[in-house]
């Protein structure tokens, strides 16, 4: 997105994503173990000539003016540190390291990998979101009025990916109730939950409702990790990556939060 921004509100982006990245470095580096960092270390410092992350994040909206006539036509990128490379690339290599390093601690890789692909696969929603809304020949688009609505939505995306889609498993029962989970992928061991911000659920609320989903699902028989969707369409969260730093990774039963506006 950095590259594909217009040209004004690229140095702003590239700022946020270094930062958000600085701070996914800094924490990965507290647990993996000391014959894993160099190589992890080395997709991020990379040098001539493999340039990496840090190469991109320094000067990713810098023109490739060395060889402007071949990127003119097209053989080369026209920028200096092209965000395929450069970037994603070697992010796909680090987060694959951090992967095996929690295979070997006893994690779920496959857990991990189905995770990334959730947060993937919603991060693009709110697209999806503005194509339901619009009307075509005269037919009303589809609205989310409320978190039912979203439920909907979620479910048929996840149908689209995965063969076992549970709508409302039973989770273990706390304080003599028996709450429900919106989701459970079967296959994959991992609980869905769909989170919908209001005027009565900001931030707060919504971190202790997250909280208690968190310890709930940890007891269940099935789920090996948890994943969150947070649609916050009017933004009542205004820190929405910090908020989703407040639920550190665990090797034992690993948490995604993932917030769209």
């Amino acid at each position: 997105e950095v590259q594909n921004e217009a040209k004004k509100g690229r140095e702003g982006l590239l700022r946020q994503l270094a930062n958000d990245y600085g701070v996914w470095y800094a924490e990965a580096l507290t647990v993996i173990p000391l014959d894993h960092i160099e190589v992890f270390r080395k997709e991020y410092e990379g040098g001539f000539p493999n340039y990496k992350i840090k190469h991109f994040l320094q000067a990713g909206i810098e023109l490739n003016s060395m060889f402007a006539e071949l990127a003119a036509q097209g053989t080369i990128s026209k920028w200096l540190y092209p965000a395929k490379s450069a970037f994603l690339a070697p992010l796909s290599e680090q987060k694959q390291i951090l992967r095996n390093v929690a295979a070997l601690a006893g994690g779920h890789p496959g857990v991990l990998a189905t995770l990334d692909t959730l947060e993937d696969v919603f991060r693009r929603l709110p697209t999806a979101l503005a194509i339901l809304r619009q009307d075509v020949r005269g037919r009303p688009g589809i609205a989310i009025n409320d978190e039912y609505d979203l439920q909907r939505v979620v479910h048929a995306v996840l149908c689209l990916h995965y063969l076992d889609v549970r709508p409302e498993e039973y989770a273990p029962s706390r304080a003599g109730a028996h709450p429900r989970l919106d989701f459970l992928l079967k296959d994959e061991r991992i609980a869905v939950e769909t989170k919908m911000t209001r005027s009565n659920l900001g931030p707060r609320r919504l971190g202790d409702e997250l909280a208690q989903d968190i310890l709930r699902y940890r007891k269940h028989d099935h789920a090996d990790a948890y994943f969150a969707l947070v649609y916050d369409p009017e933004k009542h969260i205004i820190n929405a990556s910090g908020f989703e730093r407040d639920f550190p990774a665990e090797a034992a039963f690993p948490v995604r939060v993932v917030i769209i506006q």
